[in-house]
């Protein structure tokens, strides 16, 4: 387990965070610690991801309440994500791995330091969301993660982040999503919108329809 925890902490430092996944500069980095889970066919996939759930868990501790975008902690703790997210995405891992240490992690942190995950994870969507249903896997753990997060947000001073989130799952799945579709067309009756203060003439106009 040493051994991952070390291999881990050499890959975080040679991956360098940009606006979009590089999956190249990623993958280069994780060599070393890819050809360790594959040399370790009977545990390699286990020990890895809970290694790099343990190298999170110590970084979130670490974090204060309200953290820069150049601290050093956070750095460590969002280039972790993209190896867990390239790893989820290539089958190294479990696909819904990514959005588990995600909802961990950002249950751990302050609401602020959440915020500042959840941009570098709308910034990794087109790579988060290949393969996503609502209806089973890694859909189903995004949307709890999600979920998790709407609870927390406090809607009086931040319910620009509690929209991005909103956004974020509904961008996750297509239109014709059955889990988003009113399939029974069903509409609530019982509230009817009363005009107030009109004349028997405008009441007549209104009853015409």
């Amino acid at each position: 387990m040493n051994e991952y925890r070390l291999l881990i902490e050499r890959a975080v430092d040679g991956v360098e965070l940009k606006d979009e996944l590089d999956v190249v500069a990623v993958e280069h980095a994780t060599a070393e610690l890819k050809a360790a889970i594959v040399n370790d066919k009977d545990s390699g996939q286990r020990d890895v991801e809970f290694a790099l759930h343990l190298y999170l868990f110590d970084l979130a501790q670490q974090l204060p309440v309200t953290v820069g975008s150049d601290s050093a902690n956070l750095k460590r703790l969002l280039a972790a994500i993209d190896i867990a997210t390239l790893f989820s995405d290539n089958g190294t891992t479990d696909g819904s791995f990514v959005f588990m240490l995600l909802e961990e992690t950002m249950d751990m942190v302050s609401i602020s330091v959440a915020s500042e995950i959840f941009a570098h994870v709308e910034q990794r969507a087109h790579v988060l969301r290949r393969g996503m249903t609502a209806t089973g896997g890694k859909g189903i753990v995004m949307l709890k993660m999600c979920n998790g997060l709407l609870r927390r947000i406090p809607q009086a001073t931040m319910s620009e982040f509690a929209g991005r989130v909103q956004v974020f799952v509904g961008n996750s799945f297509a239109l014709s999503e059955r889990s988003g579709v009113n399939l029974r067309g069903d509409f609530d009756r019982t509230s009817v919108a009363q005009p107030a203060n009109v004349s028997d003439e405008e009441d007549s106009v209104y009853q015409s329809f």
